[in-house]
């Protein structure tokens, strides 16, 4: 009987221990997914406060500052500033903190020159493994940022182009390209936030080659994709030609 009430005794510590060590595991998880979640956000909220320029390009901050935009103290902002930091966006400085990168025309062009043929294999690839629920996003989509550039509505054309943006890199179901296509994309559109109004129409433009390439990938046309892509970006480089003397002025 003792022998008995010793193995039950061993049985239910052995229970306890299990519980405890799955609830510690459940906590732990727990804990690394609201941490990855703070630094998600926090990346998210510095890379559209350096895209619409609410960050200053050129001007310096400390991690407080950073920790204070995002709201989520400085851990997570200071874990967002690595990729940050690959996009170009900002560059960490020694003893003095954290500079946003300043405008720049001449990079603009050679980021556009990279990004034209990954924006042709991207049009291949999305119209080959875009998903029906993706390609029924492009289409609304399209009608969203025309709609937004007619009205003039320069917030809902930027939130729509962000949108478009991510959703054409998604839909091509390869995250390296997925991965390389985001590097552009923070880059490419501050320049656009800056200098957009100095070139009247350029709205409308932009919202017809954007909603172009993203019907003709809705319709699986491979070739017309490709075509507007192309389009798309001979329109961006005109327009970085066009703006050149103000990306110059050091006030920018």
């Amino acid at each position: 009987m003792k022998n008995l009430d010793q193995k039950k005794s061993s049985s239910d510590i052995s229970a306890a221990s299990l519980r405890l060590k799955k609830s510690s595991t459940s906590v732990g998880k727990s804990s690394v997914v609201r941490h990855t979640s703070q630094t998600e956000m926090a990346y998210r909220k510095l890379r559209e406060g350096i895209v619409n320029l609410e960050l200053k390009p050129g001007e310096m901050y400390s991690e407080a500052q950073l920790g204070d935009f995002v709201g989520l103290g400085r851990t997570p902002a200071r874990e967002a500033m690595h990729r940050l930091t690959r996009e170009e966006l900002v560059v960490a400085k020694k003893n003095r903190g954290i500079m946003i990168t300043p405008i720049d025309a001449i990079k603009q062009l050679q980021l556009l020159d990279v990004r034209r043929s990954l924006e042709q294999l991207l049009a291949k690839r999305s119209c080959d493994k875009a998903t029906p629920d993706e390609r029924r996003l492009m289409l609304e989509y399209a009608a969203g940022i025309e709609e937004a550039a007619k009205a003039n509505d320069v917030r809902a054309f930027l939130s729509a182009n962000r949108d478009i943006q991510d959703l054409k890199a998604r839909s091509a179901h390869n995250e390296i390209l997925k991965a390389t296509m985001d590097l552009f994309f923070g880059l490419s559109r501050r320049y656009w936030v800056a200098f957009h109004s100095e070139v009247p129409g350029s709205l409308v433009k932009a919202s017809q080659h954007h909603a172009k390439i993203l019907r003709a990938i809705a319709t699986m046309d491979v070739a017309n994709a490709v075509q507007y892509s192309d389009e798309l970006i001979d329109f961006l480089e005109d327009f970085t030609r066009i703006t050149v003397h103000s990306a110059l002025d050091p006030n920018v």
